[in-house]
Order: structure tokens, then C-alpha cells, then sequence
């Protein structure tokens, strides 16, 4: 499962809080657009309730004093001995003070705005949190106490025009702690629906997060299996033209280099020349005999697998003799435990056996070849490493050119070969370093996925 990058992280988590962040903007508005609302109706309840209280007041004063003697304002003044009530005072129509309970008050007037506002009919509500009691009746105490200040207008004879108005201050503190545990249970309904809401945003990012993790793993996936197709289908297109060749020359060579072996078997062994001759004609001969192995199972259409460690005792195993013959230390891995397909070990054995091969005729007798197989990352390494005198500048500008070798009548062959059949398997063959301290090659091979 691959791992999420970085920036798609940053990205989710931007996201996420983004998200969060304008939710909480739109709850915070709601909450306290609401709060407002709410705070108005009950501010203005007390209102509605005096309204038609003081109407009810001159109604019974008119009635009591006969029909052509309207009764005075001042009749609204006995509200000031209900309880919570602080102070009373009416205005007449042109908004001029008439009287006020208690006499302590301050500075009795009605505002033009007020008055302006009252002539629209309607009532006015005002509730001070912190009201200045000392600024409003003499000596009173510098305190600061909530206050509900209510004006009503009181209709006069003709509809047309009012027959004065009315202020109350109230105690407000039974009002202020209504209000405060309205605001706390808003508060709590708020905090829940931010918490509630940040956690399905949360849930949501992660499930879309998870989901496109998904998808991006089955994308690469069939991807994956997409590019192993192709290659699969390269391989053969370049395998079977290649196939049909090397089985045309390996047919007419095979008969050849058997019947040259017998001959040279036959000769006299004192003769170093004809001694040399006998092993290139057995190398030859096995080489042959690996090649038409290998192109018997490609016709058969056979398919296993080769650990790292079974290609390693095979390298070791076809290497030891001609090591052996010469004196040469031959050290070989273990390997590794990953697998790999017959046809990609097969050709990658044949490589490795064409690298050791020049390295122990590189070296002279009583040094040695080291031979490293490893995996790491999906990606097979094979290092050839021999301690011989290095390959000269003129060879190394055409290393894997035909033609081209080190050793007296030597063809450059098998560079050349091990170079088209390491691109054959989808590998990499290339000279790491050579000197007078020794050379070294490296094969690096791209593990199919499993």
C-alpha cells in the first residue's frame, strides 16, 4: 500500500481545517443572530405586559372622573410601588416633563429622539447590563446594575394624536439572569454542534482521504501489472526473433564443436598449445549446451522460479573448475532469498558465468574473483570484482563493441553479448571501475512484482 505524500497530507489537513473553519464561521453567525433575537422577544416582553397595564390604569382613572374630565397622568405614578419597579415618569404630548417617582431622579427629560420614535405609536425597550444608578438619582451609590427601561406612548381621544408617555426603569436582574441561562444553553447547543460538526467533517476528509488511497493503489497496481504485460510482450517479440536465429547458428555449430573436441582430445596433452585448445573447445561446448537448455525450455513454454541463493551455487558451481584449473580464489554470496523467473535467472546466470569467466583469465594464480548477489528494494545487483591489472583506455572506449578485447587473440564477444542480453531481460551492464588495483562490473536487474 503506498504511503500518502507529503503535500497530500498538507493538503488534507488544509483542507480539513479550511472546512472546519467556515463551519464555525456559519455557526458562530447563526448563534448569534439567534442570541439577538432571542434577547429582543424577551427584552420587549416586559413591555408588552406595562403596555396594556397603564392603558387599563387611565381607563379606570377616565371612568372614575366622568366622561368630559379626563383623568391626569400622574395616575400612572402609582406603578412606581410594584415591585422591581425603580422610577416612574410622564411627559406630556409635546414631551415635557409632568412628574416623577421618585423625586431623586436626575435630569428628567425625554430625548427628541425618543420622543420622535414615540410618535410612530409604538412602544421603546432598552436593556442596560450596567446601568449608573448614581448618575440617574442623587445618592445613589456609585453601583452598577442591570436596568430594563420600557417608553410607551398613551393614546389621546382622537387616534391621531397621543395624550402623553410614559418611562419605567425596572429592575432588570431577574431579567439579566434569564438571559445569562439562555446564553449558556445556546453556548452549549454551539459548542456541541462545532464538535459534532468537526467530527463528521473529520470522518468525511478521512473516508474521501482513504478512498483516494485506494484508488491511487489500484491505479498503480493495474499500472504495475499494465508495464509487466508490455514488457512480458516485448520480451517475447525480441525473444522469439532472436530465438529463431540462435537456434539456426547453435544447430549448425553444435555438431561442429563436438567432432573439434574429439579431435583435440586426441592429440598428443604434452602440447601446451593444443592443452589451451582442449579448454576453449570444452567452455565453448558448455556454452552451447547452456544456450540450447535455455532455448528448450523457451519452446516448451517451462516457467519456475530461482531464489537468489540457488542462482548464486549455480554461478559458484559452473565457475569452480576453471577457477580451480588456474589457481584463482573464487568467492561467491550466498544470495538472497526473493525469487525470479526462470527466463531472467537463466540469461542473468549466463552473464554472470561470461563476467566471472573474463575476470579468472584476468587475474593471475593465487589471486581471486569476488562474486556479490543481492536484493534490496526490488532491485537484483550482481557484482563482478576481480583483482587483475585493469582494462586498457583504447578497450574501455568500445568495452561492449565487438571486437574489441584485452586479450591476445581475444573477439570482444562476450561483452558484447552480455551487454544486448542484459537489455534483453530489462537490466543494466555497466563497467564500475578498473585500474591496477583490479575490475569491477555491476548487472543491476529490476525484480518483476510478485
Amino acid at each position: 500500500m503506498p504511503r500518502p505524500r507529503l503535500s497530500q497530507v498538507a493538503a488534507a489537513v488544509g483542507t480539513g481545517v479550511l472546512l472546519i473553519a467556515i463551519f464555525s464561521a456559519m455557526v458562530g453567525w447563526l448563534r448569534t443572530d439567534l442570541q439577538r433575537e432571542i434577547h429582543l422577544k424577551i427584552i420587549e416582553r416586559d413591555a408588552a405586559v406595562l403596555y396594556p397595564m397603564a392603558l387599563q390604569q387611565l381607563a379606570e382613572a377616565d371612568a372614575a372622573g366622568g366622561a368630559n374630565q379626563p383623568a391626569p397622568l400622574t395616575t400612572l405614578l402609582s406603578s412606581a410601588r410594584q415591585k422591581g419597579m425603580l422610577a416612574v415618569a410622564v411627559f406630556d404630548r409635546d414631551g415635557n416633563t409632568v412628574e416623577a417617582v421618585p423625586a431623586s431622579q436626575l435630569f428628567v427629560e425625554l430625548p427628541t429622539d425618543d420622543f420622535l420614535r414615540l410618535q410612530g405609536g409604538g412602544p421603546l425597550t432598552r436593556y442596560h447590563p450596567a446601568f449608573p444608578l448614581d448618575q440617574h438619582f442623587a445618592g445613589a451609590s456609585r453601583e452598577q446594575q442591570p436596568v430594563l427601561e420600557v417608553l410607551l406612548p398613551l393614546p389621546g381621544v382622537e387616534a391621531t394624536s397621543a395624550r402623553g408617555y410614559v418611562r419605567y426603569y425596572i429592575d432588570a436582574r431577574p431579567l439579566s439572569l434569564e438571559l445569562a441561562r439562555i446564553d449558556g444553553r445556546i453556548n452549549r447547543q454551539t459548542a456541541v454542534t462545532l464538535g459534532v460538526g468537526a467530527v463528521l467533517i473529520t470522518l468525511v476528509l478521512t473516508g474521501a482521504a482513504f478512498s483516494v488511497q485506494r484508488a491511487q493503489r489500484i491505479v498503480a497496481e493495474r499500472n504495475e501489472r499494465l508495464r509487466r504485460a508490455n514488457f512480458e510482450l516485448t520480451l517475447s517479440a525480441k525473444a522469439s526473433a532472436v530465438g529463431q536465429i540462435t537456434s539456426h547458428l547453435i544447430h549448425g555449430l553444435q555438431g561442429s564443436v563436438e567432432g573439434l573436441r574429439a579431435v583435440v582430445a586426441r592429440r598428443e596433452t604434452g602440447s601446451p598449445a593444443w592443452e589451451s585448445a582442449a579448454g576453449y573447445t570444452a567452455r565453448l561446448q558448455t556454452m552451447i549446451q547452456e544456450t540450447v537448455a535455455l532455448l528448450g525450455d523457451a519452446r516448451a513454454g517451462a516457467h519456475y522460479e530461482l531464489t537468489g541463493r540457488e542462482l548464486a551455487a549455480t554461478i559458484r558451481d559452473r565457475n569452480q573448475p576453471a577457477a580451480a584449473e588456474k589457481s584463482v580464489g573464487l568467492e561467491v554470496n550466498e544470495g538472497f532469498a526473493a525469487v525470479v523467473d526462470s527466463h531472467r535467472g537463466s540469461l542473468l546466470c549466463l552473464i554472470a558465468n561470461n563476467l566471472v569467466q573474463n575476470a579468472i583469465m584476468a587475474v593471475d594464480p593465487g589471486q581471486r574473483v569476488v562474486v556479490a548477489l543481492r536484493e534490496n528494494a526490488g532491485v537484483i545487483t550482481l557484482t563482478v570484482q576481480d583483482t587483475g591489472g585493469g582494462i586498457p583506455a583504447p578497450v574501455r572506449a568500445h568495452l561492449f563493441q565487438p571486437g574489441y578485447s584485452s586479450r591476445p587473440g581475444g573477439s570482444g564477444l562476450g561483452l558484447a553479448i552480455s551487454h544486448l542480453l542484459a537489455r534483453q531481460i530489462g537490466a543494466e551492464l555497466a563497467l564500475v571501475s578498473t585500474g591496477p588495483a583490479g575490475t569491477t562490473f555491476t548487472l543491476t536487474l529490476p525484480r518483476l512484482a510478485e
